[in-house]
């Protein structure tokens, strides 16, 4: 029988490449058997340490293919799902790029701006295609203020919007057709007074009060809508949303005396506002004339006996807020 060669056997190069292993093994392993004779004769002439490093070289490579070689399919696997869970641990301590929202129900700018050509008609049926787009709403709304006003509609189509996007209360169109509705007909007036009271967030109790203060931009005419409005501000519900500012004015408005006023001077400095200085420079302003004999005398300011106090609180919000037209017009009391 014919001696063998010394390292793996041609038997090993017939193995089928696997995920680990190098192409082409089996070929490298028969050429390096059957060459043995003339590699012997070549290493004979070289130096002693060249041929243990040589030696040495080749032992390192016949053992990594060997291994190679002997893999099973199970240290595979192993080696694999090791190598992945590595890779997932690595990616999940490093930053995210971060998930894009989905995006909004709404409708493509063409088609908004050929339904707003379109009229009301087209904005209707537009929104009857993209219901959650508040954009097609405020449009609609719009359109129906336009004079002659529908204020029933407009009013709709606000509310529709509000309840879409609730910051739109902030919006100074949007109180303009509230406003205006409230300045309309019976119907549309109590209508847009239950939108102020539970659909406009801390913006609502604001309008009423200047309804029932009568300093709101828009005018009623109607001298029963004041006593309405203060009405409803009046509701626990109401005031519940009202703003600190709102609350502290509205108290010391309808406080009763100088006295009852004297304990919210402490709060009305901390988060009064312009209507606040409102309410308190009525109180330290003294009058030309209305009192005495023929009412040709002075008139004392209605709190001057805590003026000093009150004062103290208006120069306190005025240092926040900045001077009320109202407060800055006022004449020094006496």
């Amino acid at each position: 029988m014919p001696a063998q060669a010394s390292g793996p056997g041609p038997g090993r190069g017939s193995t089928p490449d696997r995920s680990g292993s190098l192409s082409g093994t089996g070929n490298a392993i028969a050429v390096d058997g059957n060459a043995s004779a003339p590699r012997g004769s070549a290493l004979a002439g070289a130096p002693s340490a060249a041929r243990w490093l040589i030696a040495g070289a080749a032992a390192v490579v016949a053992i990594v293919l060997g291994a190679a070689l002997l893999r099973d399919d199970a240290s595979l696997a192993t080696l694999e799902a090791a190598a992945r869970a590595e890779r997932a641990a690595t990616a999940g301590s490093g930053p995210r790029r971060p998930v894009a929202p989905p995006p909004r129900d709404a409708a493509p700018a063409d088609e908004l701006a050929a339904a707003t050509a379109g009229g009301v008609l087209a904005l209707e049926a537009l929104g009857a295609r993209y219901p959650k787009d508040p954009s097609i709403f405020r449009v609609l709304m719009l359109r129906h203020a336009l004079p002659p006003p529908y204020h029933a509609a407009a009013l709709a189509a606000a509310k529709r919007l509000l309840e879409l996007d609730p910051g739109a209360a902030a919006d100074g169109d949007v109180q303009h057709v509230v406003l205006s509705a409230a300045a309309g007909p019976p119907e549309a007036a109590a209508a847009a007074l239950d939108l102020m009271a539970s659909g406009m967030g801390s913006h609502g109790p604001d309008l009423l009060y200047d309804l029932a203060t009568g300093s709101s931009a828009v005018k009623t005419g109607n001298p029963a809508m004041k006593e309405r409005a203060a009405k409803r501000l009046g509701e626990a519900a109401v005031l519940e949303r009202a703003t600190p500012a709102l609350r502290i004015a509205q108290e010391l408005r309808l406080a009763r005396s100088c006295k009852a006023r004297q304990p919210l001077l402490e709060r009305a400095a901390a988060d009064g506002d312009r209507r606040a200085l409102d309410v308190l420079s009525s109180l330290v302003s003294s009058k030309s004339k209305g009192c005495g004999f023929l009412g040709l005398s002075r008139c004392a300011a209605p709190c001057a006996s805590i003026a000093k106090e009150i004062k103290a609180a208006m120069s306190a919000i005025e240092a926040r807020t900045g001077p009320s037209p109202g407060a800055a017009e006022a004449p020094a009391s006496r």
